[in-house]
């Protein structure tokens, strides 16, 4: 049914039952992915550690850090979209549609604020392709190409200490708390920690990586779906480019040079036992 453009929706406040609202009739998938992401925390939270031959230096390792944007971000979903600080459920979204998607999309003006600029199924897109899909997908083509390319995962802690910061963190300074906000004061702490560890030149393109996926794909790629009707699954596919191939293509360019000696990392713990 066509919408009169001329009409203007409401943007109600949301309470605890908005998120709840949103997920009815909705597939299983976008209603229960969170609590995957949930069960998925400690897992990739212990394994990068189980798997380091150094656990003494494991947080030198770039291989480590790389892997634990993913456990970070697991975290992160489960306030988010599974129950935040205040027990709400998928409580993400409507926030998110309620304050900065409102401010940033005026076409939702339009379209109707309850699902616009985020919906469920744009919602499961966007946080499955980037952590479960590009986040892996970037640690096992490290693992696999080596050299420059170890650094690769400190490049996607670039995209997530920028979410963190200006997704939930700013957001916080000035409309009070967002589901999410908790989790990232941790993610974006430790997240500068893991891209000093690349160095200079790879923490300076990590971060301008992290702005440009967030312009690309929620400025560019999130106006395309609403305004020009491109399929969903768009946000998809920029999810995967923007945190697989394109955190290879800048270890490529801006890794430091002596990832050639990584090795030794695993070698110091048995050259200093007696």
């Amino acid at each position: 049914m066509a919408v009169d453009a001329t009409t203007l929706f409401p943007n109600p406040v949301p309470t605890a039952e908005s998120g709840p609202a949103m997920l009815k009739g909705a597939p299983w998938l976008d209603a229960n992915w969170p609590y995957i992401s949930t069960f998925l925390c400690p897992i990739f939270f212990l394994l990068p550690f189980a798997l380091a031959k150094s656990p003494r230096q494991a947080l030198q390792n770039p291989y480590v850090l790389g892997w634990l944007p993913v456990a970070f971000y697991c975290w992160h979903q489960t306030e988010e979209h599974a129950h935040d600080l205040r027990g709400w459920r998928y409580a993400f979204v409507p926030n998110f549609n309620h304050t900065v998607g409102a401010l940033l999309f005026k076409s939702c003006e339009t379209i109707g604020h309850l699902s616009c600029p985020l919906n469920t199924r744009l919602t499961l897109y966007v946080n499955v392709m980037v952590v479960w899909v590009g986040f892996v997908g970037t640690m096992v083509s490290a693992h696999y190409l080596g050299g420059p390319y170890a650094f690769a995962g400190l490049v996607n802690w670039g995209m997530s200490v920028v979410n963190a910061f200006g997704g939930h963190l700013l957001p916080f300074l000035f409309m009070g708390y967002n589901p999410g906000a908790f989790q990232s004061l941790f993610m974006f702490l430790f997240g500068i920690y893991a891209i000093s560890r690349g160095g200079r030149r790879l923490a300076v393109a990590s971060i301008v990586n992290g702005v440009l996926f967030h312009i690309i794909t929620f400025g560019v790629g999130t106006n395309l779906v609403l305004v020009a009707h491109w399929p969903e699954e768009l946000m998809a596919v920029l999810s995967v480019v923007g945190t697989w191939p394109m955190p290879l293509l800048v270890a490529r360019y801006f890794a430091p040079r002596q990832y050639d000696k990584l090795e030794d990392l695993d070698d110091s713990e048995n050259d200093e036992s007696p």
